[in-house]
């Protein structure tokens, strides 16, 4: 290595004075910079306290202490995140800039971005900051999350960047400055004093009425933090000052399954009365563009509809066929509960013959429209209202496009001569169908008992199936019973289920606890995915998938169902209410979910399980219920009769 003379080394050390000196006046100069960012709008900070109110939601402590909040307007209009009201608590107390303490009320909430509107009386006229410009927002600029809490005097600063915009389907920009608790509410300010958003939490599903406002809190302390542009608030102002709440828009439409990333976004329902009824949509229209704007996903359908509220007028072009149209569509808060639409068929279960196009009734249910319209059993149905249906499968999605009330026609095959019929539709039943109307044919066969290991690696616990034959039948049923994780009452179960099993080509999947203390809602996800590992590896009809609970585990099979829809057909809770924490979600179109309420004569949970069967009900969810033999214990096996009952109620659930 070369040695440097010493005129070389003093010229490398004045070099790294001057850049160290450099590097300190940039420093000054950045908190120079913020510092003086912040002092311009700590006058529009407030400090809020709550009083009364709730400790907890579910298992989640709320918050006691003071919270943040943001004057938008010099009357007293003061904007803060939801997650602070929570608790909805009985009084609200602001501390204005000027020291002076007030009582607030709370005037109305926005439940798409999870914000409240509150009033607060000022003997001065209030500072309102600058909105920063949503088209001037960059990724990587400078932002100061702001709160005021720990302290009445001053404000709480966390410096971070943007890090990402158009977040949460367009609601919100990201940011990595830390927020929490201390800031929600608060402002996110540019280096100008401007503030971009107020801070909230949110997640992706963080949208309707009935979400938590607690939803999103799981980001904190993660280097995610969230804020509502400022200026998409003051554009909703002045109809949030007449006091009602702000509803995240609907259309009223199914869309199709699978990832929203690559899903055409290709009407499968629409709602009665909703506003894609009233813009005359159609089953089977293409949305194309929403305001000029190219859709070609449903990703990109719900950036473009998420952000907008009922009252929200759309201009959306819509692909029916070789045409293109235009229409209008006012979006809705709120509309009836979907209800599934029913004729009353119960199919043939077999494997698809190429030559025998259509479905063939192995009986149509009592009293239901088709039974009305003069089915019989070997019907074979090819058409219903002009539109061939190749399979069962077909047939009820292309039911499942109509509504309780209207009318179909019906091309059927009998015994080689074919005629038309026309059948009124109904809504789902909720009887058990006797034995001698739907008789089972138990196999009487030495069948196979022997179970099969199903194990999720990301897992401790291990889950056994009994298979079924193939024998060209179809796809199998599927029934999860969340089982005890003993040994012994996993055989006293394939005693019970493996004649049904084998005669009605389903599969059952016994799943076992973490904690040999029994089932906790720490088991969900692991449900979850065991769910769909059946799905891929064992290849079931969701038609007839399952899942059954008793006792605790009957709520967690009510969580997992509701939660997954579009997976399961049914659930099964015996002894067992809804989860508290758990808020009934909107019933689907294209995701039929029954409920079968199994009950004990004696049961001391009775009060808690037919108040929520009504809720299920009041959501349009077709609910069954069975009462069995008194027991002292819950989770004990169940009795011929109530066993009988859930069998036949299982094997009725394919119909549509």
């Amino acid at each position: 290595m070369p040695r440097l003379s010493k005129c070389s080394l003093l010229l490398i050390a004045c070099l790294c004075l001057l850049q160290a000196t450099a590097i300190h006046a940039a420093g000054h100069l950045d908190q120079a910079t913020l510092g003086g960012a912040v002092d311009v709008v700590a006058s529009s900070v407030v400090q809020i306290r709550t009083v009364g109110g709730l400790d907890r939601l579910g298992k989640q402590l709320l918050s006691q202490g003071p919270t943040t909040g943001l004057i938008v307007s010099p009357d007293g209009y003061v904007v803060s995140s939801a997650y602070n009201f929570a608790s909805q608590p009985t009084s609200i107390l602001v501390l204005l800039p000027s020291g002076q303490q007030r009582p607030a009320d709370l005037i109305a909430r926005d439940k798409n971005r999870m914000l409240v509107l509150l009033k607060v009386e000022s003997p001065t006229q209030l500072r309102v900051p600058q909105a920063a410009p949503p088209e001037e927002f960059r990724v990587g600029q400078w932002a100061v999350a702001v709160g005021r809490t720990f302290s009445k005097e001053n404000v709480g600063v966390s410096v971070g960047i943007v890090s990402a915009l158009h977040r949460m389907y367009g609601r919100v920009v990201q940011t990595d400055a830390s927020v929490s608790v201390a800031n929600y509410g608060g402002p996110l300010v540019d280096v100008h004093g401007r503030v971009l958003g107020v801070l909230v939490p949110m997640s992706p599903q963080t949208s309707g009425e009935d979400t938590s406002e607690l939803a999103g809190a799981e980001f904190y302390d993660s280097g995610i933090g969230f804020a509502v542009p400022l200026q998409h608030i003051f554009e909703k102002l002045d109809d949030w000052k007449e006091g009602s709440d702000l509803l995240p828009g609907k259309l009223g439409i199914g869309l199709p399954d699978g990832s929203e990333y690559t899903a055409v976004p290709e009407v499968v329902s629409v709602w009665p009365s909703s506003p894609a009824a009233k813009a005359g949509w159609q089953v089977g229209d293409l949305i194309v563009a929403i305001d000029n704007h190219p859709i070609e996903s449903v990703v990109q359908l719900r950036f473009q509809v998420a952000p907008r509220y009922a009252g929200d007028t759309l201009k959306v072009a819509i692909r029916r066929g070789q045409e293109e149209l235009d229409t209008n569509v006012t979006l809705a808060g709120k509309f009836a509960p979907f209800e599934h639409a029913f004729l009353g068929v119960l199919p043939m279960r077999r494997k698809p013959n190429k030559e025998e196009v259509g479905v063939t009734l192995r009986g149509a249910w009592p009293e239901s429209p088709a039974a009305k319209a003069g089915l019989e059993s070997g019907d074979r149905i090819t058409k219903i209202s002009d539109e061939a249906v190749a399979d069962a499968t077909a047939a009820a999605q292309v039911i499942g496009s109509f509504h309780p009330g209207q009318s179909v026609e019906l091309s059927i095959v009998r015994k080689e001569k074919q005629f038309s019929l026309e059948a009124n539709l109904g809504t789902l039943p909720e009887d058990i169908l006797s034995g001698g109307e739907l008789v089972l044919e138990l196999s009487e066969e030495n069948e196979e008992t022997e179970l099969t290991l199903l194990k999720l690696p990301e897992f401790p616990q291990e889950a056994v199936y009994l298979s079924v034959r193939e024998d060209g039948r179809g796809a199998p049923g599927f029934l999860m019973w969340l089982g005890s994780g003993e040994a012994k009452q996993h055989l006293l179960l394939v005693d019970d289920w493996h004649a049904f099993c084998h005669s009605t080509n389903t599969i059952l999947l016994i799943a076992s606890p973490a904690d040999k203390g029994g089932w906790t809602s720490e088991d969900l996800p692991y449900l979850d995915q065991l769910g769909r590992a059946a799905r891929t590896r064992l290849g079931i009809d969701r038609r007839r998938a399952i899942v059954l609970g008793q006792g605790k585990a009957g709520q967690l099979a009510l969580a997992l169902a509701l939660k997954r829809r579009s997976h399961f057909a049914g659930v099964v809770a015996v002894e067992a209410p809804l989860p508290r924490t758990l808020k009934v979600p909107a019933n689907l179109p294209g995701a039929q979910l029954a409920v079968l309420s199994v009950e004990s004569q004696n049961s001391a949970f009775a009060p808690l399980i037919r108040r929520d069967l009504a809720k299920l009900r009041d959501a349009r969810y077709p609910v069954s219920w069975h009462q069995r033999a008194p027991t002292n214990d819950p989770n004990s096996r169940l009795d011929a009769a109530t066993l009988g009952a859930i069998q036949r109620w299982l094997d009725g659930l394919d119909r549509f």
